[in-house]
């Protein structure tokens, strides 16, 4: 001090003597113009004044020289309005258990070594904004009690917040953290941000609580991120936020209202067993590789609108106690929602699914809707054991989407024959004794509402399934799956019982169409009469007042005078005949049988007799068809 007390000159800086041929103080010389040792006991002394002055730490723009420990070397324990605003530390700097009374500034200081802050208390405001720390930094374990400010902060060696406590209002906004962040267990009792911040390497908020409002917006994580078992007791910002890694926030539970509109997560994401209490908002949000969320609980409104899922999308057993809105989604790849439950709402009127959507065993909630639309083609929708009753089915799809209901609880369920018309998997896919029972559970839903038309429909289409399932088709497939070979199979196929079953259910088909199809019978029995009528022609008719004459039948005039060229009715003569064959056909037919004709003998009566029961079976079927069709259900 001696040889600063002869340098006449002044510190531009502080007003303090220059150090030797330096032209600042011995605390503002550059490492060059001071040794160590100076250093340290020039520091010493300035302490002790500040002791016994009772002054402010004030060390703005010191270069501090060598490893720096401030409680061992400086036996330094209570810091008082510390001002460190500008300083450069060259080797290690050491503040561990330091009190820090009052605030403290180390506003653009420059930490050149490791730098460790282990549990240091903060009585009031502490400021680090625009601080570079080149080394690794240790701040676990330390107490905030004021607001603390990391404004564009750069973190170039590992960062370590592991179970701080922030009390006050907490900034890292624009911070770099350029090596990994480890925010394990911190506690941030009053609002935080992270505000475009960049964090580069590893992520790690495992278990951190936030108990008042957080900000992530437009943040950037270039590395994987962890909040695993987190918590966001208040509003939870992350719009626009960039996860270029994995993201994790499995168990996190958000207590407030969630945003991660327009995010974009470029890694795998996982969202298992997360709790969202408020209303989750993940609008025009991207997920590149893939995200799960299961068993995830959404208690609030949750808005997936304009989300793009480009890959595999997992919501297995996911509860969504509110409305959920899928609206102009796009799905990529896959989508699981087996085991989800609806409780609210749902809308699935999505842009475009790719390959498969799976809805097995889902469960929605008596008198809700769900309502799905697809705007693309060439998907598969499966609600295999899916629980719907009670429920408002709205589905609005286009040609080339096909639905599976196999054992699907469809009781009440409002939908309709039009919605799902052409859509049905296992008929598309030949698999007809399930599309039998597929069309079974329609049946009974459209008549458990009220839908009786839709209903003659589904018991239709079920019969038709039935018909097709003992065709030849269904038996060459058979054989094919038991890989079996057969020489004309066609000849195996019609010594089996399907075949028998086959031709009874085609000639119901063609008949009356299963009891569905009144018109149907109407159609057979003209044929049937017309057909009769031809047999009468060929073969003739006759009435009580015939005459006899060989090869020839005639009838008298009321005049009694033959007219043989008008009333003579030649047998094998067909167009003569036909007429009054088709008069005694239909009369035969209905079983009116007026007597004014009868049959000849032998083959006449025969047919007559055959007409007759045929005619009052059909009559019989059509009232029952009829009545089937127009109120009899």
């Amino acid at each position: 001090m001696n040889k600063e007390e002869k340098n006449s000159n002044k510190c531009p800086i502080c007003g303090r003597p220059s150090h030797k041929e330096s032209k600042y103080c011995i605390f503002h010389a550059i490492v060059e113009e001071k040794t160590e040792e100076e250093f340290i006991e020039a520091l010493k002394e300035y302490i002790q004044e500040i002791k016994e002055e009772d002054k402010d730490y004030d060390f703005e723009r010191f270069i501090f020289i060598g490893d720096m420990i401030f409680e061992e070397d400086l036996k330094i324990n209570i810091f008082k309005n510390t001002n460190f605003k500008g300083a450069t530390f060259e080797g290690e700097a050491n503040f561990n258990k330091i009190n820090f009374k009052g605030d403290t500034n180390f506003g653009e200081v420059t930490f050149k070594g490791d730098t460790n802050f282990w549990e240091v208390i903060f009585y009031g405001c502490a400021y680090f904004n625009k601080i570079n720390f080149k080394g690794d930094t240790n701040f676990e374990e330390v107490t905030f009690k004021g607001d603390t400010t990391f404004w564009e902060v750069i973190f170039y060696g590992c960062a370590y917040f592991n179970k701080i406590n922030f009390k006050g209002y907490t900034t890292f906004g624009k911070a770099n953290f350029v090596e990994s962040a480890y925010f394990k267990e911190v506690n941030f009792k009053g609002d935080v941000s992270f505000e475009k911040a960049t964090f580069k390497g590893y992520a790690d908020f495992e278990k951190a609580t936030f108990k008042g409002g957080t900000e992530f917006e437009k943040a950037i994580f270039k590395g994987d991120a962890d909040f695993e078992a987190a918590t966001f007791e208040r509003g939870a910002d992350f719009k626009e936020v960039t996860f270029k890694g994995d993201g994790g926030f499995e168990k996190v539970t958000f207590k407030g209202y969630a945003a991660f509109r327009k995010t974009i997560f470029k890694g795998y994401v996982e969202f298992e067993k997360a709790i969202f209490v408020e209303n989750a908002d993940f609008k025009a949000a991207t997920f590149e590789v893939g995200v799960d969320f299961e068993k995830a609980t959404f208690k609030g409104y949750t808005d997936f609108e304009k989300v793009t899922f480009k890959g595999g999308t997992e919501f297995e057993e996911v509860t969504f106690k509110g409305n959920v809105d899928f609206d102009g989604a796009i799905f990529g790849k896959y989508a699981d929602f087996l085991g989800t439950t609806f409780e609210g709402d749902a809308n699935f009127k999505v842009k475009s699914f790719i390959k498969y959507v799976i809805f097995k065993k889902i469960r929605v909630s008596p008198g809700k809707k769900l309502y799905l639309k697809v705007a693309n083609d060439d998907v598969n929708i499966y609600f295999e054991r899916a629980y719907l009753e009670n429920v408002y089915l709205d589905i609005d799809l286009v040609e080339g989407i096909f639905i599976d209901f196999t054992d699907a609880l469809l009781k009440n369920t409002k939908m309709k024959r039009d919605q799902i018309e052409n859509h049905i998997l296992q008929e598309e896919e030949r698999g007809f004794s399930e599309a039998k029972q597929v069309y079974l559970l329609l049946k009974n839903n459209f008549h458990s509402i009220g839908r009786y038309n839709d209903e003659s429909w589904a018991f239709k289409k079920e019969k038709d399934m039935e018909r097709l399932s003992y065709s030849f088709y269904s038996f060459k497939k058979d054989l094919a799956k038991k890989k079996k070979r057969k020489i004309f199979p066609i000849l195996k196929w019609m010594h089996t019982k399907d075949f028998k079953k086959w031709i009874i259910s085609a000639f119901s088909n063609m008949i009356y169409g299963y009891g569905e199809r009144p018109w149907n019978v109407v159609r057979t029995a003209i044929v049937i009469v017309f057909m009769f009528t031809l047999l009468f022609s060929l073969i003739g008719i006759g009435n009580p007042e015939i005459i006899e004459l060989t090869g020839t039948v005639i009838h008298q005039t009321s005049k009694n005078i033959v007219d043989l060229a008008s009333k003579g009715l030649l047998k094998n003569n067909v167009i003569r005949n036909f007429p009054d064959s088709l008069y005694f056909s239909l009369v035969t037919f209905t079983t009116l049988g007026y007597g004014d004709f009868r049959p000849l003998e032998g083959w006449g009566r025969i047919l007559a007799g055959s007409e007759a029961f045929i005619g009052a079976f059909m009559m019989a079927l059509f009232v029952y068809t009829f009545a089937r069709r127009t109120g009899g259900r």
